[in-house]
């Protein structure tokens, strides 16, 4: 794939097929130790609780799916959400980080063993 293949949305995937798109514009992402992956989001209040929604209905350790770009996906585990914060400098801007974990050990080829899945990637 090409740079300028490149989309330019953020798919988060849950379980179950619930996901959330959103422009990249918005999405600022820092790796960290331990292969913690920090997402960021900078978004204007009519998305505030669409964004917050969604993450909410996460549990800690939940698996997740991150699409940058269509590039393909990122198995993580899903580990908190911060609040929710409202930028002081400008009028209707907010602030939500949350937190994943890399899973450095899925093997795609564990997908080709379930008889019942359609490549759904959680397997």
């Amino acid at each position: 794939m090409s740079a300028s293949d490149i989309g330019n949305n953020v798919i988060f995937k849950k379980q179950l097929g619930l996901n959330y798109e959103i422009d990249q514009k918005y999405v600022g992402l820092k790796m960290k130790e331990n292969n913690i992956l920090s997402v960021n989001f900078r978004i204007p209040g009519d998305l505030k609780d669409e964004v917050e929604g969604y993450f909410k209905r996460f549990k800690m350790g939940e698996p997740i799916l991150v699409d940058i770009g269509g590039t393909g996906d990122i198995r993580c585990d899903f580990k908190g959400i911060s609040p929710v914060l409202k930028n002081k400098n400008e009028l209707d801007q907010y602030f939500i980080s949350v937190t994943l974990q890399e899973d450095k050990t899925y093997d795609p080829i564990e997908e080709e063993k379930c008889e019942t899945c359609s490549g759904c990637g959680f397997h």
